[in-house]
């Protein structure tokens, strides 16, 4: 090989090793912070919460007074407005009456149309005023839609709570699932190195004469099948690392580079009492105990048409033919109102108690479904547990097996089909002990979101060391 030719291809390594983009680490509390800022799901139960607040903020505002102010201009020549206008702006006169038609002398005058007084022409007036509405009492109403809008927001909190924790407990999915994939990688690393190192030691035994030519096929052959298991491995891991990127918010091409797994601990506690737990404190349950609380408080919304409603008011005016010289009046008063009989009443009175069974119904079913997911997470995490124990021993008796095996097949004691077959379950072993070890985090992880506790405090508390 020529300098120039070493020079393209030492430029060659250069440029692809500098073009290669630099590996991004980052741990998985970063990546449920990264989630949590732009998952779709969590920021559209943070908005229901914020609308919630609101809704809050509205319904109290019904007990307090309404003030307003209000400005008019008209024009008009009709009779009654007309002389309306001039009451309001206290300049009336006998004039305007037609007392000057009036003959006292002549009884006859009585019957005559007075001109002023049915055909004023136009006339205009400028109208202020600042009006105070005070509501007193409106049958519970506006308590009751004080309590359900309360009752919506917790509903709302507890929403947004569980979404946050649904989002850490896929976040662990998919960190967890990322570095599954990688320890499967290297697991078939390791069955294609032994491939290679298989077919090199038949070809030495085959030149020896201790072997015949189709031993070296097979070995060739699975050489070949390890190394496309290898391949797959690694587009698990790209699928894997894409899958993570695009869920914290970043583009699917970026190197992420994860530390070691997350092991969540193991909840302390019989199923029973974890089951107890999880109806108390998972914030999907205490959604619908809100909302069934919410419903209820609709039924007194809907009592309030049954009852009276008393209001009060006051106003100030200030009326003219502009706003130099208008004159002021005032008219203060109050307003029982009942409704003695309203058909309307008895359908949303029914809806509003239909509504309180569908929310008592969603609850019950809400609570069925967390005993059992409860009962079935406990066993599974209990078996993965175990399962991890098994596959662990399995690997050490494969890999023990597999020496033996290795070195009579060397000392031509042994077939090439034994080792082969030794070395294909040393491979299933290990690629079941990295699986085992994945689910056991999954099935712990999924046993903390049903008792509502998925957060990065509960995983801190998991032994250091645990999942290398």
């Amino acid at each position: 090989m020529n300098r120039r030719s070493s020079w393209g291809i030492a430029a060659a390594v250069w440029f692809a090793v500098g073009a290669a983009p630099s590996a991004y680490a980052i741990d998985f509390a970063q990546c449920v912070h990264d989630a949590q800022r732009r998952n779709p799901e969590a920021l559209l139960a943070e908005a229901q919460a914020a609308e919630a607040k609101g809704a809050v903020s509205a319904a109290q505002g019904h007990l307090l007074p309404k003030l307003s102010a209000s400005f008019s201009g008209a024009q008009s020549n009709n009779a009654l407005t007309v002389f309306g206008m001039k009451l309001s702006q206290r300049v009336a006169t006998f004039n305007d009456f037609g007392a000057g038609q009036f003959n006292p002398t002549n009884p006859s005058s009585l019957y005559t149309a007075p001109n002023n007084l049915d055909h004023p022409g136009g006339y205009h007036n400028l109208g202020t005023e600042i009006s105070l509405a005070i509501p007193i009492w409106n049958g519970g109403a506006v308590r009751g839609g004080i309590e359900e809008a309360q009752a919506m927001l917790r509903a709302a909190q507890a929403g947004d709570q569980y979404a946050q924790q649904k989002l850490t407990f896929t976040v662990l999915q998919a960190y967890d699932g990322l570095i599954a994939t990688k320890a499967a990688q290297e697991v078939a690393e390791k069955a294609l190195h032994a491939a290679d190192a298989y077919v090199q030691t038949t070809r030495q035994l085959l030149t020896q004469g201790v072997v015949v030519k189709s031993d070296l096929l097979s070995a060739e052959v699975h050489q070949e099948e390890a190394a496309l298991a290898l391949q797959e491995a690694k587009n698990a891991v790209a699928n894997a690392r894409a899958n993570l990127a695009l869920l914290i918010g970043k583009p699917i091409s970026t190197p992420l580079q994860v530390e070691a797994p997350v092991e969540p601990p193991l909840p302390a506690g019989d199923a029973t009492a974890l089951e107890q737990e999880a109806l108390a404190q998972n914030p999907a349950i205490r959604a619908l105990q809100e909302k069934v609380h919410a419903a209820r408080a609709g039924i007194g919304v809907a009592r309030a048409a049954y009852l009276p409603h008393v209001n009060a008011m006051a106003k100030q005016e200030w009326n003219g033919t502009s706003l130099g010289n208008a004159a002021p009046s005032y008219t203060v008063g109050g307003q029982i109102q009942w409704n003695l009989l309203d058909f309307s009443r008895s359908g949303e009175m029914d809806a509003a108690q239909a509504k309180v069974q569908a929310a008592l119904a969603d609850l019950q079913k809400a609570q069925d479904q967390t005993r059992l997911t409860v009962q079935k997470t406990v066993l599974a995490a209990q078996l993965a547990a175990q399962r991890v124990k098994t596959r662990e021993l399995a690997v050490r008796q494969s890999e023990e097996a597999q020496r033996l095996l290795r070195l009579r097949y060397q000392n031509g004691v042994e077939t090439l089909t034994a080792l082969l077959q030794g070395q294909a379950a040393l491979d299933h072993a290990r690629a079941e002990l990295v699986q085992a070890r994945y689910q056991e985090a999954i099935e712990r992880g999924a046993l903390w979101l049903a008792l509502g506790k998925m957060d990065l405090q509960t995983l801190s508390r998991a032994p250091s060391g645990v999942g290398q």
